[in-house]
């Protein structure tokens, strides 16, 4: 590398705001928290930050409506910093705030939060599949594709998928339906390289109606697989 090439980048280095930062400096830290299952904002949850080694420095706030947060580092300090919320598994890490930031000294960053908490009952609101069949449509996989996520970034997470049907029509096929459906849906996991020992099914057909209605369109709230987290590794 010649020596005008160098000088180069050290000029681009040093114009910076980065290279410039003084300790005393601050960094704006922006953060939004998804559910990375749903990739809807969660509101509410808490960030915490203590600055280290000596913890002088601590924060405590929440995200807004919008899962959205704003807070302040010192440029060249570090932090310990967690987010965490009811049935969300906790997200620990340490900042430098330096890293990712631009010019201005801002950094913009995107949480995905896993839901956990055993026991948690998750409704899959989007799965669909034929009418009185195990075939699920291809509108569902988007959702699907989404909790295999959730289980890939949690990898001692360990869930029930559990079928349930309307409770019209005989109660035996019924049963054998919702069991042929979470299957379905424990076999496109797999598919998508989730472990099969760490997806239980269990089938309910028509016996946990959630409404009992005449109204079909009422009624078919009652076909639904839900996945109940047994185990999450956050303990």
């Amino acid at each position: 590398m010649n020596r005008v090439f160098k000088l180069v980048l050290i000029l681009i280095f040093l114009s910076s705001g980065i290279a410039l930062a003084q300790p005393d400096s601050l960094v704006t830290f922006t953060g939004t928290v998804l559910n990375l299952r749903t990739e809807n904002p969660v509101a509410g949850v808490s960030i915490r930050y203590k600055k280290l080694p000596y913890e002088s420095e601590m924060g405590d706030l929440k995200t807004d409506a919008n899962g959205n947060f704003t807070v302040y580092f010192r440029a060249r300090e570090q932090y310990s910093f967690s987010i965490e919320g009811e049935n969300f598994i906790k997200i620990s890490e340490i900042i430098k705030p330096l890293e990712g930031a631009n010019e201005q000294l801002i950094v913009q960053r995107t949480f995905m939060l896993s839901e956990g908490g055993v026991g948690s009952v998750l409704k899959l609101e989007n799965l669909q599949f034929g009418l009185g069949e195990a075939t699920i449509l291809s509108g569902s996989f988007g959702e699907l594709d989404n909790l295999g996520k959730m289980l890939t970034n949690t990898p001692n997470m360990t869930i029930r998928l559990e079928g349930h049907t309307d409770y019209v029509g005989n109660p035996s096929a019924n049963l054998n339906l919702s069991q042929m459906r979470v299957d379905e849906v424990k076999k496109y996991l797999v598919g998508k390289g989730i472990a099969a020992e760490r997806i239980e099914t269990k089938a309910f057909g028509g016996s946990q109606p959630v409404v009992r209605s005449n109204s079909s369109e009422e009624r078919a709230i009652n076909r639904r697989v839900e996945v109940r987290i047994l185990s999450d590794g956050s303990n």
